[in-house]
């Protein structure tokens, strides 16, 4: 039986492509540690989403931002004539350029992927900066003696704005993971970060997570080495 949502039923019955496209935190990169990326743990999830078959492309490149991924929009994405596009900015485009640049730019992206293969749209918002001592949230970052300062609850909260507005289907890590420093255990959150920018392997994890509803996507796969260390006799 399929799993299909319904806001994907008229891609129940053909073979589907997804194109991931965004920054570092969609690339598969060291910062997992040789694990896989959440992009990379989509087509293991959707293995009874779409029957007919799927294929997951990462179109992910470190440093990118929507100014320098509206470029290759042809490239990278367009050719492959994709049915689901997940779109991943603001990390760079926080250091980069203003709130309006960064709107006008997200809007342009997704009126050249709609009338250049008319596929449906996830916008992902990204994570916070963590303060990898304390496990809460920093607005400024440290490259060589140069300190950066930006605002990604701003940026964030445009694409949560550009998705209510252009109807799309949302996931909102930002909040997500703003909801986690207000527990007590809050200093864990470091243990899902490869530094202050970038997840690890476990936050990755994390970043599946919170994506798989979307897909009605299976949460809780196992790693084939996973299933060699069950205990069968537990159960």
């Amino acid at each position: 039986m399929s799993n299909t949502p319904e806001y994907f039923a008229n891609l129940k019955d053909k073979f589907v492509t997804i194109v991931a496209l965004g920054d570092s935190n969609t690339e598969q990169n060291h910062w997992t540690y040789g694990s896989l990326c959440w992009a990379g743990m989509l087509p293991m999830g959707l293995y009874n989403v779409f029957p007919k078959g799927k294929c997951v492309i990462n179109s992910g490149i470190s440093g990118d931002s929507v100014e320098s991924g509206l470029r290759r929009l042809n490239r990278d994405v367009l050719r492959f004539n994709p049915d689901i596009v997940i779109i991943s900015y603001g990390g760079n485009d926080c250091f980069k350029v203003s709130l309006e640049t960064f709107r006008g730019q997200l809007l342009e992206m997704i009126n050249v992927i709609r009338n250049g293969c008319n596929s449906s749209i996830i916008l992902k918002t990204p994570t916070p900066m963590i303060d990898m001592m304390t496990g809460l949230e920093t607005n400024s970052i440290k490259i060589g003696e140069t300190v950066y300062q930006t605002d990604l609850a701003a940026f964030s909260s445009v694409i949560c704005d550009v998705a209510g507005k252009e109807s799309l289907l949302l996931v909102d890590h930002y909040s997500k993971w703003k909801r986690s420093m207000e527990s007590p255990c809050r200093q864990d959150i470091i243990r899902l970060m490869g530094n202050p920018q970038h997840p690890n392997a476990l936050g990755h994890r994390r970043l599946y997570h919170e994506l798989a509803p979307v897909f009605n996507a299976d949460n809780y796969f196992y790693y084939d080495w996973q299933r060699i260390l069950i205990d069968t006799e537990a159960f």
